[in-house]
């Protein structure tokens, strides 16, 4: 049956007994988004200013794709139509829902549409954190802010309710930066859902994505909490002795939607020239490819690329092992080291037809490193050369990094405390993107301007199977721990701290 439903008696006067979707096709206005079966446009009328969006049919691929993918399919306008009705019992803002349209029985072909009042003068939370530098929240207020998207999304949650793109875009906020929980209004709600209960999958998914779009935003360790607490409505200590899988799942979800722009940005396979706003660039010749960090290209970079053994047989030579090999050179007013790995025998030329290279393990997780919090080397460029097979040869090209290795550390009080700190908090990084480092020994770290770096990434894995990471993340421990054996009061206070 076909619905048709007015609520703000103004716009009884827009559609004057019309067929309603003739009018919506009609309408003039700003087009914000247009897909193949939706269409969203600003259009204003009596003084008034409203959105319109318009679904058509999906098609039946699309509805069985969804299906398959244990997604429940979007038909129409229907869905956030009841869902902005439910926020606002639940007294959450977000746009007034005015006008809902609907005909057709076969659900992949049903036309629908939603009219809403448009929110003037805010600001999606997204803009005001990374384009706006005018608009600037005192860190009261954003403490504000974080506690009553808590509120809100824990109201949701319990009320039956996810937003399946729960993002930090789809928060707005007036240009007057009223964080109150009246003043924050969610948008965007044609993907959700409403059950009686969100299971946890969804809900996780809601959490992960909402952390994932605030990764660049500076939140600490205490925000995070501070959510937490709002949300679960519990302790600290009972969040973490019963919703440590839910934190796990969304912090895996967070970390996975962070990095995946990034790991295709970095990918040193890629044919494509990168884009004018990456910070990369990447290149090809016979037998070889790289990618290189553009800050540095036009620095003095592009030619050690392009003379790598030139510069290899020129370098202070800092270490030479069968297969590894690393010198220093000066690089206009910085230092870098260069260190190439080379196939050490046949055996290990056949192994290389099923991994990637050292220098590639190196460059990808500094990346995974820096996302999850962790300070590393700066790395400048990849080179790898290649036979008709794999890769015989990579280079890892690389910033010297300044400080002093903890192994040669004058230790004070202060600084023990300091370090103790600093190791326990990597190591519990490290457990939230699945990664270890595999050579976590005091000479690979360093101390500067008091914060810790870790170097000699090349063997770092992310592991997804649970028992794998265990072990070789225990393995990381008793590594450092071993590095203290000469230092038994930091050797037990790590351990009661690790374990």
């Amino acid at each position: 049956m076909p619905e048709f439903i007015v609520l703000e008696k103004s716009l009884e006067k827009l559609f004057l007994e019309r067929d309603p979707f003739k009018v919506i096709e009609e309408l003039d206005g700003t087009i914000y988004r247009e897909y193949a079966n939706r269409i969203t446009k600003e259009f204003s009328f009596n003084n008034e200013t409203y959105f319109v969006k318009y679904h058509k049919g999906v098609g039946w691929k699309e509805i069985f794709k969804n299906i398959f993918q244990l997604k429940q399919p979007v038909l129409g306008a229907k869905q956030e139509w009841s869902c902005l009705h439910k926020l606002k019992a639940l007294q959450i803002s977000c746009p007034e829902p005015v006008v809902f349209a609907s005909k057709g029985t076969n659900p992949a072909k049903r036309h629908s549409f939603i009219i809403t009042r448009s929110l003037n003068e805010t600001i999606s939370l997204e803009d005001l954190f990374l384009k706006q530098d005018d608009l600037v929240l005192s860190p009261i207020k954003r403490r504000e802010l974080l506690e009553n998207i808590a509120l809100i999304s824990r109201t949701m949650h319990k009320q039956g309710l996810n937003h399946r793109d729960f993002y930090l875009c789809h928060f707005h906020i007036n240009k007057n930066l009223d964080v109150s929980h009246k003043g924050i209004f969610l948008i965007d709600l044609h993907r959700a859902q409403m059950r009686k209960r969100v299971p946890r999958r969804w809900a996780t998914k809601d959490i992960g994505g909402l952390f994932h779009s605030a990764m660049d935003l500076g939140l600490s360790e205490r925000d995070c909490y501070r959510f937490l607490k709002i949300y679960f409505d519990m302790s600290l200590r009972d969040i973490f002795q019963q919703q440590i899988k839910f934190i796990e799942i969304s912090r895996k979800r967070a970390f996975s939607m962070y990095m995946e722009p990034i790991l295709e940005e970095i990918n040193i396979n890629s044919r494509e020239d990168k884009q004018l706003s990456s910070v990369y660039l990447n290149g090809r010749k016979e037998n070889m490819r790289w990618i290189a960090n553009k800050e540095f290209f036009d620095q003095g970079l592009s030619e050690v690329i392009n003379n790598l053994d030139h510069f290899m047989s020129k370098g202070e030579e800092i270490k030479s092992e069968r297969g590894h090999h690393i010198v220093k050179v000066n690089l206009n007013n910085d230092s870098i080291y260069i260190k190439k790995y080379q196939v050490k025998g046949l055996l290990h030329y056949f192994r290389k037809f099923f991994s990637q290279t050292r220098a590639l393990t190196a460059w990808k997780a500094s990346h995974w490193f820096s996302a999850a919090g962790i300070n590393t080397i700066k790395p400048l460029a990849v080179v790898e050369r290649y036979d008709n097979f794999t890769t015989t040869e990579s280079y890892l090209i690389s910033l010297e990094q300044p400080g002093t290795r903890l192994d040669r550390v004058d230790f004070s009080k202060e600084k023990s405390y300091l370090i103790q700190n600093k190791l326990t908090s990597f190591i519990k990084r490290l457990k939230w993107i699945n990664f270890n480092h595999g050579d976590a020994k005091s000479s690979n770290f360093f101390l500067f301007e008091n914060k810790l770096f870790v170097l000699d990434l090349d063997i770092s894995k992310k592991r997804n199977f649970k028992f794998i990471f265990k072990n070789k993340i225990n393995k990381d421990i008793k590594r450092i721990l071993k590095s203290f054996d000469h230092n038994l009061k930091i050797k037990d206070s790590l351990s009661r701290r690790f374990y």
